[in-house]
């Protein structure tokens, strides 16, 4: 028997229960006045009193009535339409929908619960994705495909040590391999986080990628600025025909008095979200990468305890829904407004990517990125 049944069932029971204890005081009610009928009408006292009990008898059962409906329309806008609510999204995540959000507003225990299972389904995306992009790889070239990811994936640093809370994903668009990459790189002032975004996607936007990141890393951890550093990969793309690139490079200095430094070639403006809740966006500072050379400024801010930043590239900013309308960068700052809460840059990181995925027909045609940094409190 269903929670709704077995309440529609205790409801039914307790309102026959009060109905026929009210039926049963009326009862002995009219049968006491008739009784005493005579002695009622010759004191007008007795009979205005006996009046009084009637009506009290008749409100009771009234009130009783309305609270007994009270009680039901509470129990049901309030616990079984957000279960109701709930199971329907976990149903259609179930039959195969495992983009769909699972989350229910009110009350806080259902919420939570909803939450947990949010939680949950993000997990289980995460892994059929890792799985997805195992088997397309074994497709690929497997040995090759695997030697690639690798030098592709972010570097193992310790962030914490850092102060910073560091988080990303890299979702290829076919197979395995993604002309996306971002990584954490050593420098002598500090720690240097770089994002490229390869046109075009799959092997030979890998290659590229490839030849971007090594150059990168070299001149970053020689202690090359930013600046400096986009110039010499856009020197080392000249004989590369017919693909370009976007990046962006911050560096984050060990002294937190000094101020963090950023370039961005074409890429996606990123955003800097201050302790106060206070939204900046960080501007492209000169072109994209294409071996034709070009100028990059360095821009400044204070990137102080409390604050984050967000690095997104446009495969996400561009994946459309069942209309056509991008996801763009008002759903991405939408998602950051809704995460502001978050305990960790890997919780806004999953509620970005499930929050663009959820309606996204278009998801696997263009690889995504996201990276958040957050200055951790008191490090």
């Amino acid at each position: 028997m269903t929670l709704r049944r077995r309440l529609q069932v205790f409801i039914a029971f307790f309102a026959a229960t009060v109905l026929a204890a009210a039926i049963w005081e009326r009862y002995v009610y009219l049968k006491a006045r008739a009784e005493i009928s005579d002695t009622i009408a010759q004191d007008i006292r007795l009979d205005d009193v006996a009046d009084q009990l009637s009506s009290a008898l008749s409100i009771s059962i009234f009130i009783s009535l309305l609270l007994l409906a009270l009680a039901w329309i509470f129990l049901e806008r309030w616990v079984l339409e957000p279960l109701d609510e709930m199971r329907t999204e976990l149903r259609m995540v179930a039959s195969g929908t495992i983009h769909q959000v699972i989350e229910v507003a009110n009350p806080p225990e259902i919420s939570l619960a909803a939450a947990d299972a949010e939680s949950m389904r993000q997990n289980l995306v995460t892994q059929i994705d890792l799985a997805r992009a195992a088997w397309q790889g074994l497709e690929q070239d497997a040995p090759l495909v695997a030697s690639m990811r690798k030098a592709l994936s972010p570097t193992l640093i310790d962030t914490a040590k850092l102060g910073i809370d560091v988080s990303g994903q890299t979702l290829p668009a076919s197979g395995a391999i993604a002309g996306d990459w971002w990584d954490l790189i050593r420098t002598p002032q500090g720690t240097a986080l770089a994002m490229v975004d390869v046109t075009g996607h799959g092997p030979e936007a890998g290659v590229v990628g490839l030849q971007i990141k090594a150059i990168m890393t070299a001149a970053l951890s020689a202690g090359f600025s930013p600046s400096a550093v986009m110039e010499r990969v856009s020197a080392g793309l000249s004989d590369v025909d017919a693909l370009l690139a976007t990046a962006v490079i911050l560096e984050i200095p060990n002294d937190k008095s000094q101020p963090t430094k950023w370039v961005n070639a074409g890429h996606p403006a990123g955003y800097w979200v201050d302790a106060n809740h206070l939204i900046t966006t960080l501007n492209p500072t000169g072109p994209m990468l294409g071996g034709f050379g070009g100028e990059w400024q360095s821009q400044e801010f204070f990137f102080s305890e409390g604050d984050r930043l967000i690095l997104v590239s446009d495969g996400l900013l561009e994946t459309q829904d069942e209309k056509g309308e991008e996801f763009g960068t008002q759903g991405l700052i939408t998602s950051v407004v809704s995460g502001e809460r978050t305990g960790s840059s890997a919780e806004l990181t999953n509620l970005i990517v499930s929050t663009a995925r959820q309606d996204s027909v278009t998801w696997n045609r263009d690889d995504v990125s996201v990276v958040v940094i957050t200055r951790r409190l008191g490090e």
